[in-house]
């Protein structure tokens, strides 16, 4: 599995964000108002992801605590991927979210005055935007860090496996 590249992210944050100012502009008054609890969920899936990155990195890189004993017992390597592939899918739906709220927001935070709606939707735009771009950031974390370590690496290329 290859890394998550920046630019195939950028694509889809710019598509995406074209898109849903493009459907605004054709249909804003036949949408739904947004949630105001929209970007509560995506906060919460980046603060697992985060932990999941802490505890990946912990264990895969045979962090100790203070007593120096390896903290929790070593990852399954498919753990290890299963995190991997919930990471890469987390940064692609992450940044497609980010297009289009970021499209939306777009569209809405200059008709806030002319438009009742777009006011209360310029706000959860803006605010889901940001959770999501921390969304994107906390799920390239967590990819990075479930890469084996270079010496682990060069140790499983020397002994064949």
């Amino acid at each position: 599995m290859t890394p998550t590249r920046p630019g195939t992210l950028l694509g889809l944050v710019v598509g995406f964000g074209v898109l849903a100012w493009v459907v605004a502009a054709v249909a804003y008054g036949s949408l739904p108002v947004l949630p105001r609890y929209a970007p509560v969920s995506v906060v919460l899936l980046t603060v697992v992801e985060l932990g999941m990155a802490k505890v990946v990195r912990d264990r895969l890189h045979r962090r100790r605590d203070e007593r120096g004993r390896p903290r929790g017992r070593p990852l399954h390597p498919m753990q290890v991927a299963r995190a991997a592939v919930l990471a890469k899918a987390s940064s692609a739906g992450g940044a497609v979210l980010l297009g289009v709220y970021g499209g939306l927001l777009s569209w809405t935070l200059p008709r806030r005055d002319e438009l009742v709606a777009s006011e209360q939707d310029a706000l959860v735009a803006g605010l889901s935007a940001v959770a999501c771009l921390g969304l994107v950031v906390a799920a390239l974390l967590l990819e990075r860090v479930c890469r084996l370590p270079d010496d682990d690496l060069e140790d499983s290329l020397e002994s064949g496996a």
